[in-house]
């Protein structure tokens, strides 16, 4: 989205709000030997409302706190309202008696005693250079989230000026030298003896095993105590050392292949009696994209919402209606007016419209999921006040004119939430909704371009940097060479060139390219 003086004025304050954060955390850190409650206490209760501003509310969530300790972020998660599973591997970092936490288990993270899929979250602050197998972490914690779950994981990397505990600075000297010479000069550390509770963890190796896991998606990386200067996770070497803390944001995605739930041969099973339910309903969709929209509605967290911005028939109403759980509101946005009902249809009849609304309608009926939709008839710059708080997924696929396009992404996207998606449907196929994602999305500060099915373009919300924005760019402006293609496709189709279209490789069986 496009930067005014007015949001450079509150990136400067929310800079010298960061700064003065961590003058407070070193100021607690110093005293945290003799007095760890402060300081970890603040750590909690800053990352609970993180979380809720990234995840929605956190009342009614099911959240694991790995390797919990005395219990700092398992009072602040359940203060806010989750229910939260405590677990610990190692007795003497619960505390005395009289400070566990309440319905704490003791369990090895590497076999979590939590059931497949249970869990709405996961929560693992520094466990994790305490565990000497990371990738079996990674597989536990995408075994116990849902699909659309979250997991927060931040631990002190090696090579950080406290990587190495009470053994700091040996750590520099290697995993293998640095504790070596420090026993020998000092004797053992008074705990986390490295080997047996404390491992070297490097964020390179680390990133590539989350990378790798399946099920697992990374959406950010940052230092925990600077996230403002996240840039430096990307710079090999330099991030070993500077990052400190190192936070991994990830989402747990739909198994393929899967047997238990709504992430496998269930979901699969769901999604393809959806789709051939919705084969006679009119809509400019293909099944592919119609597997993203499904996808991405079941990764909407419980208490969450979905906002359509241009229904027609409801084909796509229908798609995220069923994919959607019960506690998930579905509002389908569309003024049945007569406009945009195709290419060249800009504006219509009156009657036009009212006959697809009662189209609409009568599918809704037949699919079933007329309860499960909310329905607004009004143009989309019209309805922002029917539609109150965040939007974990919004659907834009309305207006094609540039300027109408380009206000529904800003107006509406800008209330995604955090870690929200926001798809864009015609994007790198009609010129005017490719204008509108140039003008509003290619250089802007607030969503990552993720990929595209076909003309369907997704972005996550997440604020990115000067670096970042510039890549950003590069990845959307490298979808040119496929649109020039369906914008040959089109001309063809238009001047009855057959040759020329069956050439390009379009499917004689539609209409225009998606």
């Amino acid at each position: 989205m496009n930067t005014s003086p007015e949001t450079s004025g509150s990136e400067q304050m929310k800079r010298r709000r960061g700064m003065a954060r961590v003058r407070t955390l070193w100021t607690l850190f110093r005293d945290e030997r003799e007095n760890p409650g402060p300081f970890y206490r603040y750590l909690a209760a800053e990352a609970v409302e993180d979380l809720a501003w990234r995840h929605g509310p956190l009342r009614g969530q099911r959240v694991a706190d790995l390797g919990c300790g005395p219990g700092y972020y398992t009072d602040a998660l359940r203060a806010a309202g989750a229910t939260v599973v405590a677990i610990e591997g190692d007795p003497e970092e619960i505390g005395s008696p009289r400070d566990v936490p309440a319905g704490v288990l003791l369990g090895d993270a590497t076999r979590l005693p939590v059931p497949d899929q249970s869990l709405d979250g996961v929560f693992c602050s520094n466990m994790l250079e305490h565990t000497p197998d990371t990738a079996a972490v990674a597989r536990e914690i995408a075994r116990v989230l849902r699909p659309g779950g979250w997991c927060y994981l931040s631990w002190t990397n090696w090579y950080s000026p406290w990587g190495g505990h009470d053994m700091t600075p040996y750590q520099f000297l290697g995993p293998r030298l640095g504790p070596s010479l420090y026993e020998r000069r000092h004797g053992p550390p008074r705990k986390n003896r490295y080997g047996e509770a404390l491992f070297a963890v490097h964020i390179g190796p680390t990133l590539r095993t989350f990378d790798d896991t399946a099920g697992l998606r990374i959406d950010s990386v940052e230092p925990r105590y600077w996230p403002w200067a996240r840039a430096v996770t990307r710079v090999p070497g330099v991030r070993e050392v500077l990052t400190w803390n190192c936070v991994i944001r990830m989402t747990k995605e739909r198994e393929v292949g899967g047997t238990d739930g709504v992430g496998g041969e269930a979901a699969d099973t769901g999604f393809a009696t959806t789709l051939a339910s919705v084969a006679d309903v009119e809509g400019w969709m293909s099944d592919g994209q119609a597997r993203r929209l499904w996808d991405r509605a079941v990764a909407v967290p419980p208490g969450g919402r979905i906002v359509e911005i241009g229904s027609f028939q409801g084909r796509s109403a229908i798609v995220l209606a069923n994919a959607a759980r019960d506690d998930v509101e579905v509002v389908a946005i569309d003024p049945h007016a007569g406009n945009d009902r195709g290419p060249s249809e800009w504006s219509g009849p009156a009657e036009a419209g009212q006959g697809d609304h009662e189209v609409f309608v009568e599918n809704l009926q037949r699919a079933g999921v007329t309860d499960r939709v909310r329905y607004v008839r009004e143009f989309s710059s019209r309805a922002l006040a029917a539609v109150d708080g965040p939007i974990d997924l919004l659907y834009v696929d309305g207006s094609h004119r540039p300027g109408e396009a380009a206000a529904d992404i800003l107006a509406w996207g800008g209330r995604v939430r955090p870690g929200g998606t926001m798809l864009i449907h015609d994007t790198f196929s009609s010129a005017g909704v490719t204008l509108a994602v140039v003008r509003t999305l290619f250089l802007g500060a607030d969503f990552r371009y993720v990929g595209r099915e076909r003309s369907m373009s997704e972005y996550r919300r997440e604020h990115l940097g000067v670096w970042a924005r510039f890549g950003n760019a590069l990845r959307q402006c490298a979808q040119f060479p496929w649109m020039a293609k369906n914008l040959l496709v089109k001309f063809a189709l238009w001047r009855r060139i057959g040759w020329l279209s069956r050439r390009l490789g379009h499917d004689q069986g539609e209409a225009y390219p998606y």
